[in-house]
């Protein structure tokens, strides 16, 4: 016997407007290195992320030993203005997930306009949205302190 439950398709969307002090190719390169090997979880765990920095590139977390876990795949890339991804991300459900960066010159700053949608059956602890903003959160600062450490040197 089986019981079949009826789930809802749920939609879910964080966006972000970030405003930088530095130069556009710097912003750029610092995302990359923080959607890659930089990238770490609110509590500093590394999430040991590759990011495949072209079209058709893989997103994914690397456990070694020919495993892991494939986040997305590049959709479409334009260095240093857009970066845009798709797939599961961190989601282990039947859901599909859409990031996109982009990147814009601005009064002498970066501007970088964000928006992580998801669409489908989205675990219900990620509904409320408090964990996926506290990753967001948690990246963007350090892609700030990337920036700044790059400054420095």
């Amino acid at each position: 016997m089986s019981v079949k439950m009826t789930e809802q398709v749920e939609v879910l969307e964080v966006t972000r407007e970030i405003e930088i002090a530095a130069t556009i190719d710097v912003v750029w390169e610092t995302l990359l290195e923080n959607m890659g090997p930089l990238n770490e979880a609110p509590d500093k765990t590394p999430h040991n992320l590759t990011l495949e920095a072209w079209p058709g590139g893989r997103w994914y977390r690397d456990f070694g030993s020919n495993t892991g876990y494939w986040w997305g795949t590049v959709q479409a890339i334009r260095p240093p203005e857009l970066l845009e991804m798709h797939g599961p991300m961190f989601m282990s459900a039947p859901a599909v997930n859409h990031v996109i960066f982009r990147l814009k010159k601005e009064n002498g700053l970066t501007r970088i306009d964000f928006a992580h949608r998801a669409v489908g059956l989205i675990p219900h602890h990620l509904m409320d949205g408090v964990d996926v903003n506290n990753g967001w959160d948690n990246f963007f600062v350090n892609v700030r302190a990337g920036v700044d450490e790059r400054a420095k040197r």
